[in-house]
Formats: C-alpha cells, sequence, structure tokens
C-alpha cells in the first residue's frame, strides 16, 4: 500500500475518533460544568474539521494530473499545517479568555465524579491514538500524520491534564483542604495548559512556513550536500559551483551550476552525464524523492 493510501486510511481513522470525542466531550464538559472537559471537547471538534482538511489535501496530491502542476504538489502539506496550527492557536487564545473572565468573576464549580470518569478515559485513548499515528508517521516519514499525531499528543496531554486535576480536586473536597481555591482550579488550569501547548504550533508553523518559502534546508542534511559538491567541484576541476537547495514533505530540490574552464575535466555531453551519473549515485543513501537539475556553463552570469 502506497503512503497516500495509508495516510489516507489513518485520516480516516483520526476523522472519526476525533468525532466521537467532540460529542462524548463537549457533553461531558457541559454536565460537569467544567470549562477544562469544554476546552477538551471543542478542541477535539475542530480536531474534526482539521483532520478532514488533511485528508482532503492526502486526496489530492494522490490525483496525478502533473501537467496542470509540473513541479509537484509538494507545496500543500505545508499550507495544511500552517492552517492547523493556526487553528490550534486560536482555540487556545480562545480558551485563555473565556478562563481569564470565569477567574475575576469568582471560579466555577464542578461535578467533580463526572469529570473524572470523562478524564480516565479520554486520557488512555488519546494516548493510544497518539503512539498508533505516531508509530505510522516516523515508518512512512509523513507531514501529514507527524501533524495528526501532534494534535492527539495535544488531546493526550489535556485529557491527562483534567485527569490530574479533578484527581486533585476530589481529594481536596473530600479532606475539605483549601476549599477557597475549589471555583478557581478549573479556569487556572484551562490557562495553563494552553500557554504549555503553544509551543509546538509556533515551532511547526515556524517550518512550515520554511517550505512554502522555499528556505533551504539546516543541519546535517546541508552540510553533507555542501560538501557533496565541494568534491566533485574539485575532483573535476571546476572554476566554481553554485548549490540551491530546498526540501518540502518527502521531496529534495537541488540545482547545481558548474562553471568550467578550458582546465576542467568536463569538456562534452558524455563528461556531463557522467558527473550526473555520480550525483545520482552518491545521494541515493538519502532515502528521499530527488528533484535534481545539474547545469554546466562557462559563464558565470547563468550560474549567479
Amino acid at each position: 500500500m502506497s503512503t497516500l493510501k495509508i495516510e489516507k486510511k489513518l485520516l480516516i481513522h483520526s476523522v472519526i475518533l476525533s468525532i466521537a470525542f467532540s460529542i462524548v466531550g463537549v457533553s461531558a464538559g457541559l454536565l460537569a460544568k467544567s470549562q477544562m472537559i469544554m476546552f477538551d471537547g471543542l478542541y477535539s471538534l475542530v480536531s474534526v474539521i482539521l483532520s478532514y482538511l488533511s485528508l482532503a489535501s492526502a486526496r489530492f496530491m494522490a490525483q496525478s494530473d502533473w501537467k496542470k502542476f509540473p513541479f509537484g504538489k509538494s507545496i500543500v502539506e505545508p499550507l495544511v499545517v500552517i492552517v492547523k496550527y493556526s487553528a490550534i492557536l486560536l482555540i487556545l487564545s480562545v480558551s485563555v479568555i473565556n478562563a481569564t473572565y470565569t477567574i475575576f468573576q469568582g471560579g466555577i464549580t464542578v461535578d467533580t465524579d463526572t469529570a473524572l470518569l470523562y478524564s480516565l478515559f479520554s486520557s488512555l485513548a488519546c494516548l493510544l491514538m497518539y503512539l498508533h499515528l505516531k508509530r505510522k508517521s516516523k515508518k512512512h516519514s509523513s507531514m501529514l500524520l507527524t501533524a495528526e499525531s501532534s494534535q492527539w499528543l495535544f488531546d493526550t496531554y489535556a485529557s491527562f491534564g483534567v485527569l490530574i486535576t479533578f484527581a486533585l480536586v476530589f481529594f481536596m473536597e473530600r479532606y475539605q483542604v483549601l476549599t477557597g481555591l475549589l471555583p478557581y482550579i478549573d479556569p487556572l488550569i484551562v490557562i495553563l495548559m494552553a500557554a504549555s501547548f503553544a509551543k509546538v504550533p509556533f515551532v511547526s508553523i515556524k517550518m512550515a512556513l520554511r517550505d512554502v518559502l522555499g528556505m533551504s534546508p539546516e543541519g546535517e542534511l546541508a552540510n553533507r550536500l555542501s560538501d557533496l559538491i565541494t568534491e566533485i567541484e574539485e575532483k573535476y576541476r571546476m572554476k566554481e559551483s553554485f548549490l540551491r537547495v530546498t526540501k518540502r514533505r518527502k521531496l529534495l530540490r537541488m540545482e547545481i551550476d558548474f562553471i568550467v574552464d578550458e582546465h576542467s575535466l568536463v569538456q562534452t555531453i558524455k563528461e556531463q552525464d557522467k558527473i550526473r551519473e555520480e550525483l545520482e549515485r552518491r545521494l541515493t543513501p538519502i532515502k528521499t524523492d530527488k528533484w535534481i537539475t545539474v547545469s554546466f556553463t562557462s559563464n558565470r552570469k547563468w550560474a549567479v
């Protein structure tokens, strides 16, 4: 089964489970009068829309219409990631505003028993779904599945946060400890959870923007490619070389321009193709789709 088909199958499962969680979460939140559970349920509700967006993008990318998209559709995935994480940031912001308002209004009394039952169920279910999607995303190097697993990771954190909080509230009520703080715990934890969740969306949006803007990759891959081109340049006595690289989803796109002169060991088309073959062979260990353009010129202006 191809990666795109696996993505679509898993995203469908995620959508179905998100619908179930949104219904259960919102209902339990209203019943328990808990902003934390409402936060969890509303997040699942928005996740349904976001998961469907991922599914639609996976279907779109699976369509073979290279005439309309001669350079592929790899830009779709980072755009989807930006939309998804922007929506998550919006949810977090609205939750913080509502929780802050509740604190200033004197807090809220929560049905602890209902909250505990829901949070225990939600914590275990979300954790299992996150681990499943995380394993699949690593196996298939899928940014869409990685983003989807991140959504379930947020849900897992939220659910465990709810579970721990209401376990604490249960014991405080039972043993009459700091009862004056009880009305404020629910909205306060919402604020703390939202603040702790915010880092991943910001980082993910930043990375996706790099893909959309076509920025060069950083780190080990960039150094590895630069060293390879420098080695080829010296081996064949090129006068100069220019390397342009972008990486989007599973597509590594490289444009390499070699400047040759009368001393270079590349003077014929056959010799140029030999270098192309060597580059292809030495880039094979990099496990990703590649789009490589190699050009040779004796005039530097055509490479700059």
